[in-house]
């Protein structure tokens, strides 16, 4: 039996968490889409974005080693920074700094003025490739005593809380079909191909901007391989270009709509059930 301690955490998670997320259905040139709605996985005052499983573990695991205070890299694109504030306040006295770029000439981004709102810190780093800010921010906020949440929230409970809802799938949703989602680091990839209760035929990943290289590395360290059903597309854009593309649901134009414009470029190429993963950002 839990403590009441115990019971006081999972109250708190289910006011910003969804305990599943809902997987709905669409009619799309005269084919039955199924869409899995993880960025409806954040209630709010939590932004939509999938990207939070998993971070109230990790917090709640530094947080009782005793440390209070942690960094986030906030691509300016994502609202991982935002988030991780939203969830902060929920461990007393735990602080975060949001780091981002320093951009000439170029506002800063929404989601690090609601840091702002939120009454934690934000800092800028001089724009340079993404690996060179992150190591950076990281060196800041370990010179302060604190740590840096990974980048791309690549951590063994981010992968394990996407294989546990890619678990709950029923068989019919993926069976012998398609499972189409767009790829940031590769996490959500790497806990789906932990989870899902069966193999589709075709696994496709579609890049938001990060090399396949670097995805396929970091499947590698996360589901251990890379089956031979699974298919990785590079960026077919920019990642800080947003995408103009019709679509039925809620979708975020540098994340997932790019996924969803290259399922329905390849629509008649891939077999039923077809079913996309909509992570949110």
């Amino acid at each position: 039996m839990g403590t009441n301690s115990d019971f006081s955490e999972e109250i708190r998670r289910s006011r910003l968490f969804r305990e599943h997320t809902p997987l709905e259905s669409y009619q799309v040139a005269g084919r039955r889409i199924l869409v899995k709605r993880e960025d409806l996985y954040g209630i709010p005052p939590c932004p939509p974005l999938a990207k939070l499983r998993g971070i109230w573990s990790l917090l709640a695991e530094i947080y009782t080693k005793g440390i209070h205070l942690v960094g986030c890299w906030e691509t300016g694109v994502s609202r991982v920074g935002e988030g991780v504030a939203v969830l902060c306040r929920e461990f007393p006295g735990m602080r975060v700094v949001v780091f981002f770029a320093l951009r000439k000439n170029i506002p800063e981004p929404e989601s690090i003025s609601r840091v702002r709102e939120l009454g934690f810190e934000v800092e800028g780093v001089p724009v340079n490739t993404l690996s060179i800010c992150w190591a950076q921010s990281r060196r800041r906020i370990e010179a302060r005593g604190g740590i840096m949440i990974p980048f791309g929230i690549e951590c063994e409970q981010a992968v394990q809380e996407v294989a546990r809802e890619a678990a709950t799938l029923p068989l019919s949703a993926i069976r012998g079909g398609t499972l189409v989602l767009s790829c940031g680091s590769g996490v959500t990839l790497a806990g789906l191909l932990r989870g899902l209760p069966t193999r589709p035929a075709r696994i496709v990943g579609v890049s938001a901007g990060r090399s396949v290289v670097k995805i396929s590395q970091c499947i590698r360290r996360r589901a251990s391989s890379l089956p031979g059903n699974l298919e990785l597309h590079p960026a077919a854009m920019p990642y800080s270009q947003a995408l103009e593309f019709a679509c039925q649901f809620p979708v975020h134009p540098h994340y997932d709509l790019k996924a969803w414009k290259h399922l329905m470029d390849h629509l008649s190429e891939y077999v039923d059930p077809v079913l996309f993963w909509n992570i949110g950002s």
